[in-house]
């Protein structure tokens, strides 16, 4: 299963139903991997925390938890569809903006044939993509 960033940012805030999907996913011993993409986007937050006492403790949190996973890469093929992806959704009058990180992650999961994990809208659009809400 891909990670999303806004899946993990909810686990770093200790929602409910982010823990409870994070257990099932333990439970059922599924791969989990997290994007390059969403690791940038973590620590983006971490720059832009309003004190260097919140970013410490984000920088903790998220470091604990991407220490759990294992990462995929920004690879020329999954630059090459994700490119396509957001160029898509860009040039689209119907389909819901996606912007570069999340059409990353989405051509991680299309390219791996795995589903992500996210309640972030943006994914539904995505034909052949299979996305985990909870």
């Amino acid at each position: 299963m891909i990670l999303d960033t806004q899946f993990l940012g909810a686990l770093v805030d200790g929602s409910d139903g982010a823990r409870a999907k994070a257990a099932e996913i333990d439970d059922r011993r599924v791969p989990t991997r997290v994007p390059t993409a969403v690791v940038w986007e973590a620590y983006t937050g971490i720059g832009n925390a309003a004190s260097a006492e919140t970013a410490r403790q984000l920088r903790g949190l998220y470091e604990r938890l991407l220490a759990n996973h294992s990462t995929v890469a920004l690879t020329p093929d999954v630059s090459q569809r994700a490119g396509e992806l957001n160029g898509t959704h860009l040039k689209s009058d119907t389909l819901t903006d996606l912007d570069g990180a999340d059409s990353i992650v989405a051509a991680h999961g299309l390219l791996l044939d795995e589903p992500v994990v996210s309640n972030d809208g943006d994914f539904q659009d995505i034909d052949g993509l299979e996305v985990v809400t909870y």
